[in-house]
């Protein structure tokens, strides 16, 4: 997801027809998104803003034009446990192309951080799945995904010492 303002991030595909839920700071204040689906490299598509929740740091966006994509396989938020293995999946650095995939483990649940783009606006975000999965600019949206394959959270922040946090 590349907005008008250089922003760029990850999403998750929700319905076959495009909507994608992605971090409500990617598509913030936006005049256009582009979109790149992995599963069709050289296309860049248009997409629209459907609803925002910056309380909860997530937006929905539909990507105009398409059908027949394949989505995410969503897990219970509950069936994580501390010590699980999970992959963070995003578009590490802003860089396109394939996904980047690192491994990590949850390593807290339930938590409640102060997340900041930096600006001097903040939010508290609750109810977050932590995990030392190393994550980097760009990766926001991207998908927390268990060992079976299903997206436990999304990619929402991280620190410089390596907290790394999902929704």
């Amino acid at each position: 997801v590349t907005t008008s303002g250089n922003a760029s991030g990850t999403g998750q595909i929700l319905t076959p027809d495009g909507e994608v839920l992605t971090n409500n700071p990617g598509v913030d204040g936006s005049t256009s998104i582009s979109v790149v689906i992995a599963s069709h490299p050289g296309v860049t598509y248009t997409a629209h803003v459907i609803g925002v929740a910056p309380a909860r740091d997530v937006a929905l966006i539909q990507i105009e034009g398409v059908s027949g994509l394949p989505t995410v396989n969503i897990a219970p938020s509950s069936s994580a446990k501390i010590g699980d293995p999970v992959l963070a999946i995003g578009n590490a650095l802003g860089q396109g192309g394939a996904p980047s995939v690192t491994t990590g483990h949850v390593t807290a649940l339930d938590q409640t951080i102060t997340a900041s783009e930096g600006g001097g606006s903040s939010e508290q975000l609750v109810g977050m799945i932590q995990s030392d999965a190393p994550i980097q600019p760009g990766d926001s949206g991207g998908a927390i995904v268990n060992s079976a394959g299903q997206v436990l959270g999304m990619i929402t922040a991280g620190d410089v010492q390596g907290f790394r946090s999902q929704t």
